[in-house]
């Protein structure tokens, strides 16, 4: 009798574990690669408060340009924010972009002599290829992200103010909200 209780109970055990993975993404939690660059982590803070809003855990590791092509394509980090295509990134497109989808640039307008915009290259969203299968929720939110200039420097201004880039990002999608037009 002992080993049917103890079947039974790793039968429902399995069958929680497999329910908890069901749902609309299997995969919530997110690593998102950053440049150390203010505006690079103004731009990865922001995307993970966006994703935090809805309903992902995302953490955020800083690493050089190199690395975060390399950590993408062997599958460890999920996405990037802003690695600098088509001038800076050109050395690793050849080598890394097969397992790599490029979602385009998420800065609009950023004239070529903005001190945000180094070496003429705008930022750009790269994800793993796998995360279509995996978050596909998640791959939507980076797929719509879009700020202007304007967006990254007030999000620095926040950061100077507070010294916490979770708080400067929270803080400006708080004020997006509350200044958004109201449909009616």
């Amino acid at each position: 009798m002992p080993n049917s209780l103890f079947i039974k109970s790793a039968a429902l055990t399995l069958a929680l574990l497999l329910l908890s993975g069901c749902g609309k993404d299997a995969n919530n939690s997110l690593l998102l690669l950053s440049g150390s660059e203010p505006a690079e982590l103004a731009r990865s803070h922001l995307a993970a408060a966006t994703l935090e809003q809805h309903d992902f855990s995302v953490t955020i590791e800083e690493a050089r340009l190199g690395q975060i092509w390399q950590r993408l394509w062997a599958g460890k980090g999920d996405a990037s924010v802003t690695v600098w295509l088509p001038e800076a990134s050109a050395p690793f497109v050849e080598r890394f972009f097969d397992r790599l989808d490029d979602l385009g640039a998420i800065d609009q307008g950023l004239a070529q002599e903005s001190r945000l915009n180094l070496n003429h290259d705008k930022p750009h969203v790269l994800v793993r290829r796998s995360l279509a299968q995996e978050a596909p929720a998640a791959l939507a939110v980076l797929s719509n992200l879009h700020w202007q200039a304007e967006d990254i420097e007030q999000l620095i201004e926040y950061w100077q103010d507070t010294q916490d880039w979770s708080v400067a990002a929270q803080t400006w999608l708080a004020e997006q909200a509350a200044n958004a037009p109201v449909n009616g």
